[in-house]
Formats: C-alpha cells, structure tokens, sequence
C-alpha cells in the first residue's frame, strides 16, 4: 500500500511539469529563468530587433529585472500608485495601431517572438508605472513657463529636474539601492 502511494505521488510529481531554475535572487525575491526569457522576448519585440537569446542578451535582461525588481519594492514601500487596467488596454492599442496596422502582422510578430498580448499589456503596463514612479519620486515639479519656474526658484522651491538630471538621480538611487540589497545570479542560466 505505501509503495502504491509513493508510486502515485511520483507520477503526479513528473507530470506537474518541469520547474523553473532561479536565474537572480533580489534579497528575497526571486526572478526566474522564464521570467529573463520573456524579459528578453518583450524587450526585442518592443525595439524591433532580431531575438537572440544568447547569454550576453540574458544576463543584460536579468540586469534590468533587477533593477525593476528594486523599483516594485520601492514602490511598495511608499505606496506609490499604479495605473489602471483600463490604462494598459488604451496603451496596448496605441501600440497596436502605431505598429501594426493589420491583425494579423500583430499576432504574427507575437508568435515569433513568442510572447502572448497580456504579456505585452503587461510590459507596457510596467512601462507606464515605472515612468510615473521615476516622475514623483526624481522630478522636483513639472516644468512651467519661465516666470513659473523664477517663481519658485525665488521662493525657496526646486526647480523641475530636467531628463538628464533625473536619469542621474535614477542611476544614483539603483546604484545605492544595489549596494544595499543583496543580488545573486545563478551562473548556469548565463552561460
């Protein structure tokens, strides 16, 4: 009887399926090799790029899953909201109409880079969020006419950061945030 059991829950074991290697743990997340692949997948799609999966492409994609990785905790920790659902279908849309006019260029592109349109909603979802994130916590203001901007300058105020300046203070904070986080990469995954 207990080889029976032990016999039935080895079958149900091997036919759940393949587990997912952990590629990079981000202090106590963990960020998958399938989660890099489609990473990677999406970020070639979007730039309209041939896919390489090579391990170089691998590894600069687990990089920027890191870096979103502390952006999410950030995030979490000062409540900073996120944009609707119905945001994600009105970007996808976009999208869809700026780049593929026809429907059936659309799925074809999606098939071969083998990515499904929720992972593309999703990604362009997480592209709206990280964007308003980096606007609220980098941005000392939206930029005025110049009266506006003297104004609060005058008054004690800071002035709104350009592009550049908030791409430095973005690199600083992940720079900062990684020294203190504890990021480990699986070494296997990029090979």
């Amino acid at each position: 009887m207990r080889i029976g059991l032990a016999i039935s829950l080895l079958v149900l074991t091997a036919a759940a399926g393949v587990v997912d290697r952990v590629a990079v743990v981000v202090g106590a997340a963990v960020i998958t090799e399938s989660e890099v692949l489609e990473e990677l997948r999406l970020t070639e799609f979007l730039n309209s790029q041939p896919l390489d999966m090579g391990p170089e492409q691998r590894r600069a994609a687990a990089e920027k899953l890191v870096d979103q990785q502390l952006i999410r905790k950030e995030m979490e920790i000062g409540h900073y909201p996120e944009p609707s659902a119905a945001e994600a279908a009105a970007m996808l849309q976009s999208f869809r109409q700026q780049h593929f006019p026809a429907t059936a260029a659309f799925r074809a592109a999606l098939e071969k880079y083998g990515i499904t349109e929720d992972q593309l909603k999703r990604r362009l979802l997480w592209q709206l969020t990280a964007m308003r994130f980096t606007d609220v916590r980098f941005r000392a203001g939206i930029a005025g006419s110049p009266e506006q901007t003297a104004d609060r300058t005058s008054a004690g105020a800071t002035v709104p950061a350009s592009g550049a300046d908030v791409d430095q203070q973005m690199n600083a904070w992940l720079q900062e945030a990684r020294a203190t986080t504890k990021v480990t990469f699986k070494t296997g995954v990029f090979q």
